[in-house]
């Protein structure tokens, strides 16, 4: 090949790379312009975007406001641990249907086949009704909502919160969510694998996936990059959550980690030979109730739409001082947003970023 050619092929690369950058650079500064006006406008104390786009790559990973107001620390996306509530149900969903994929446990079989001892009405119960929330067990109620301020050492003594009630529902014929459902699901894994929930986690999910801001938040878990937790008062102001516990649900809303570390275990877990596509299918498809209507749950991965009927796989979390939302496009771009305050309403924002780095 001539020079003269070679020199056209070079300058045709660069201009293409150039316009390519210069495209990310606009959605880029789309995208700052969007989420500042949502921190400003709702009085978001400090929030994290984290996207990657569907080769692995992070396009965006920015934090807006303050992870502690009080010493004005900055919000940075590698490293500010938020917690990410429910999105630890979809943690869980991935570890039941890998172990599922290892022979270790069958997602088909009742909890009373791993645990001795249950009420009888709760024997039949198979993991994966629990991991669509078609249990029938409750979710919280006044007397044990989410800010329980209570050690729990283990899954068998958490249990205890909701044991001895009486079903709602006959199991599997309707669909109601239940966090504490999966505590005994917990229970079941540990039950089959021979170990504790959150040390099967981390042997079989974390250490893989190389996971290492990702944590099961117990009383002692001291990390210098936990944000500050928030809620509203009455009077609309940004104050500093009551103290709180979440060893009674570990698996289902109990971790802490950050945008970047969870959309990247999103992107592995869809992409990646992790799980098998037979397994991710399984996984994140919707459950169906006995009449054929659809759950937009799977196991621990749920399914939700936009205005214009796109569908994203992922799950939100709410928790004490903390909201999340990590979801993949079915063309694998990954959105993580996680806010340091209860109840944020993220509204349309995680669509309209979508729309902005999907074309």
């Amino acid at each position: 090949m001539n020079k003269y050619i070679l020199n056209i092929i070079f300058i045709l690369s660069v201009a293409i790379f150039s316009c390519s950058d210069t495209n990310l650079n606009k959605k880029i500064n789309k995208a700052d312009e969007l989420i500042d006006n949502f921190v400003k406008t709702n009085n978001i104390p400090g929030l994290s975007v984290t996207i990657i786009n569907k080769q692995g790559k992070i396009n965006y990973s920015k934090g807006f406001g303050y992870s502690d107001l009080e010493n004005n620390k900055k919000i940075i996306p590698s490293s500010s641990i938020f917690r990410i509530g429910s999105f630890s149900k979809t943690l869980t969903g991935t570890l039941l249907m890998k172990l599922y994929q290892n022979n270790q446990i069958e997602i088909d079989s009742s909890v009373g086949h791993y645990i001795n001892n249950l009420p009888v009405d709760k024997n039949h119960i198979t993991l994966r009704q629990i991991a669509g929330h078609k249990s029938g067990i409750r979710h919280y109620n006044d007397g044990d909502g989410m800010k329980i301020n209570q050690n729990y050492k283990s899954s068998a003594e958490a249990i205890k919160f909701f044991i001895n009630d009486t079903l709602l529902y006959e199991p599997g014929t309707k669909f109601r969510y239940s966090t504490h459902a999966w505590t005994l699901l917990s229970l079941a894994i540990e039950k089959a694998y021979g170990k504790s929930f959150t040390n099967i986690m981390k042997d079989e999910i974390f250490s893989p996936l190389g996971l290492e801001n990702t944590y099961a938040e117990k009383k002692d878990l001291f990390l210098i990059d936990k944000v500050s937790f928030y809620e509203k008062n009455d009077l609309d102001s940004n104050v500093v959550c009551d103290e709180v516990n979440n060893s009674w649900k570990w698996a289902g809303g109990g971790y802490v980690s950050t945008t970047e570390e969870m959309a990247r275990f999103t992107w592995q877990i869809l992409n990646s030979d992790f799980l098998s596509p037979e397994s991710v299918n399984e996984m994140i498809k919707s459950q169906t109730l006995p009449n054929k209507e659809k759950t937009n749950y799977g196991i621990g991965w749920s399914s939700i739409y936009d205005e214009k009927g796109n569908m994203y796989y992922g799950h939100t979390g709410g928790s004490v001082g903390g909201t999340t939302f990590v979801f993949s496009s079915k063309s694998r771009n990954i959105i993580a947003i996680m806010a340091n305050i209860s109840d944020a309403s993220f509204g349309k924002l995680p669509f309209k970023l979508f729309e902005i780095f999907n074309n």
